[in-house]
């Protein structure tokens, strides 16, 4: 946690916001522009930060309800001030079980590879998401020996962290989830490759 705290106030500064972190938020916003605007939607954002994606999208939607979730009280912190009116819970991502709402749509950008236990973070998910509602998740994938390369020096400033490739992820999440989209991001040639998965839950 406190390499978390020590990045929050620091987060809107780093590199990888240009090339990694803004155009995955860009894409999730524009993949929710035709979301029902006749009722209220209920969102979770999980691992949501100092809180940049909850504000942009609290600027384009007006019948969006949001939760965010974060282990960082500090990036909590920065995430309040910026969003007063937004619901902030402090919690690890393994402690899902503890939520009961129900929610349209669940984001999770950029955290899941330093999930203990992914499977079991999934199986939550699908558990809080509604039958219809859809799960976004983007991070930094390593489906090649430049992508793995790359991220091998990112984790000297983040910590440990596994970054699944294309098949284990759809392994990780099949279970749970049908893949139903699969945006690649590749701002520029020397970035890693950025995979943004909209998935929709297994119909039992």
């Amino acid at each position: 946690m406190n390499i978390w705290n020590f990045w929050a106030d620091k987060y809107h500064k780093l590199w990888v916001q240009k090339y990694s972190l803004r155009p995955t938020r860009n894409y999730i916003t524009s993949a929710l522009l035709n979301i029902n605007k006749d009722k209220k939607i209920k969102i979770l954002d999980l691992g949501c930060g100092p809180g940049e994606l909850i504000n942009e999208l609290t600027d384009k939607f007006n019948n969006i309800e949001i939760t965010g979730i974060d282990f960082s009280g500090k990036m909590l912190e920065i995430s309040k001030k910026r969003n007063p009116s937004v619901n902030h819970i402090k919690m690890d991502a393994a402690e899902l079980s503890k939520l009961n709402d129900k929610y349209d749509i669940v984001i999770c950008t950029h955290s899941l590879p330093y999930y203990k236990e992914p499977k079991k973070v999934f199986e939550q998910l699908c558990r809080l998401l509604s039958d219809s509602g859809l799960v976004l998740v983007g991070f930094a994938s390593g489906d090649s020996f430049y992508d793995k390369l790359i991220l091998s020096f990112v984790k000297l400033t983040t910590g440990k962290a596994n970054y699944p490739s294309d098949i284990k992820f759809r392994q990780l999440v099949s279970p749970f989830f049908n893949v139903e989209n699969l945006k690649i991001i590749r701002e520029k040639f020397f970035m890693p490759r950025i995979a943004v998965y909209t998935l929709k839950k297994v119909e039992l």
